[in-house]
C-alpha cells in the first residue's frame, strides 16, 4: 500500500500506509516523485495556519500520472506532470460551474479545495489526487529537481500579473527566501530594478546573483530606497517575509500611489499597519496567490543550472518531520517520494 505522511496535529506527522487512491470524475492520481517544502507547509506544521486536520500537506510537486477518472483523456497516463493546486469546478471540467469559474476566476472557485492546504490531501505521499485541469506536462529536458519549483515560480510571476508595468519600476523585495528569491528573479526577468532586503548576508548576496541591483539589511532599507528613488519611495514593495510586521515595513518603503504586494501568509494578524497612512498616500495593498504554470515551466527549462542552487537539501519521505524542522533553517528542502 502507498505511504502517506499525515499531519495529525501541529508538530507531528505520522507516516501511514493506506489503500491506493481512486480518481473520481475529472480527477487523476499522480505518483509523486518529488515535493518541495513551502512556507505555508511550515505554517501548517506549526499550527499557525488553521485548517482541518488530519491532512497530508505539501503542494509543490512533480510526478507521473498513474490513473485517470471518468472523462479524463487516458493519454495523460504515464506523463510527467507539475500540477496546479486549486481543485475547482473549472479544473474538474464540471458541466455546472460556480459564478467565480464562469467569470474566469477559478482560483477563487466557491467550492474549491486546495491540494495539501484545504480539504484535499497533498503531496507528502506516494500518491496525490488532483483535478485533471491542473495538469501541466513537464518536458523531458526539464529535470524534476528543477520542475518542482514550478508552483512557487508561478506564484512569483503572479506578483506582477495584476499590475500595469511600464518596465522601469523599482521593486523592493522584503524577505528573499524560498519564495522571495524567485520573486527577485521574476522581477529581474521583467526588466525591473530590484532592491532585496534581508537580515541574512547570504540571502543578500544570493539576491544579487539572481538579478537584484541592490541588497541591504532591514535597518538600512529606508535610507537605501530613498537614496535610489530621489526620496520618493519604491513603485512596488513585495512582502515575502512571512512575518506579521512585513506589511508595516513595506509602508516605510513604498511611494505615494505605489503598491504593496502581499505574497506570504503567516496565519497571524498584521502588526503595525497604519491605515491612515495608507489612505493619505493612496497606497494599494494587492494580495497575490497562485500563478501561471506554462511560463514558469518555460523559464525553469531555460535556467536550470542557475536555479539548481536553490535546492539546499533533500530528505526521504520517512524523514519528513526532520525535513520540516530543517526547512526552518534551510532555504529550499525537497522530499523524495
Amino acid at each position: 500500500m502507498p505511504a502517506f505522511a499525515r499531519l495529525i496535529h501541529p508538530g507531528s506527522i505520522r507516516i501511514e500506509d493506506a489503500p491506493s487512491l481512486q480518481p473520481g470524475p475529472g480527477e487523476v492520481i499522480v505518483k509523486t516523485e518529488l515535493a518541495g517544502v513551502c512556507g505555508t507547509d511550515l505554517a501548517l506544521y506549526a499550527g499557525d495556519y488553521a485548517t482541518p486536520l488530519p491532512l497530508v500537506i505539501g503542494h509543490e510537486y512533480v510526478g507521473s500520472v498513474g490513473s485517470v477518472g471518468e472523462g479524463v483523456d487516458k493519454q495523460w497516463i504515464g506523463k510527467r506532470v507539475a500540477p496546479e493546486i486549486n481543485n475547482t469546478c473549472a479544473a474538474l471540467r464540471l458541466k455546472t460551474q460556480c459564478v467565480a469559474c464562469r467569470k474566469g476566476m477559478s482560483g477563487h472557485c466557491l467550492t474549491r479545495t486546495v491540494t495539501g492546504i484545504v480539504n484535499s490531501d497533498g503531496a507528502f505521499a506516494e500518491q496525490t489526487r488532483t483535478a485533471s485541469g491542473n495538469l501541466h506536462h513537464v518536458p523531458d529536458s526539464l529535470d524534476s529537481n528543477i520542475a518542482v519549483l514550478a508552483e512557487p515560480l508561478a506564484a512569483a510571476l503572479q506578483t506582477f500579473e495584476t499590475l500595469s508595468l511600464a518596465g522601469d519600476e523599482t521593486v523592493v523585495v522584503l524577505g528573499p527566501g524560498r519564495l522571495g528569491i524567485l520573486i527577485v528573479f521574476a522581477a529581474h526577468l521583467k526588466g525591473l530594478k530590484v532592491i532585496a532586503v534581508s537580515r541574512s548576508d547570504h540571502k543578500r548576496q544570493r539576491a544579487l546573483k539572481f538579478g537584484a541591483a541592490h541588497a541591504c539589511a532591514p535597518e538600512h532599507a529606508v535610507d537605501q530606497v530613498m537614496e535610489l528613488t530621489e526620496d520618493f519611495g519604491a513603485d512596488i514593495v513585495v512582502d515575502a517575509t512571512g512575518q506579521p510586521g512585513g506589511l508595516a515595513q513595506a509602508q516605510d518603503l513604498v511611494r505615494p500611489r505605489g503598491v504593496i504586494a502581499a505574497k506570504t501568509t503567516c496565519g497571524l494578524p498584521s502588526d503595525g499597519l497604519d491605515l491612515t497612512r495608507l489612505i493619505v498616500n493612496e497606497i494599494r495593498i494587492q494580495g497575490s496567490r497562485c500563478g501561471p504554470f506554462a511560463p514558469a515551466l518555460k523559464i525553469l527549462e531555460s535556467h536550470q543550472e542557475r536555479l539548481r542552487s536553490l535546492i539546499t537539501a533533500s530528505y526521504p519521505l520517512q524523514k519528513i518531520n526532520e525535513a520540516l524542522s530543517a526547512a526552518n533553517r534551510e532555504d529550499k528542502i525537497t522530499i523524495r517520494i
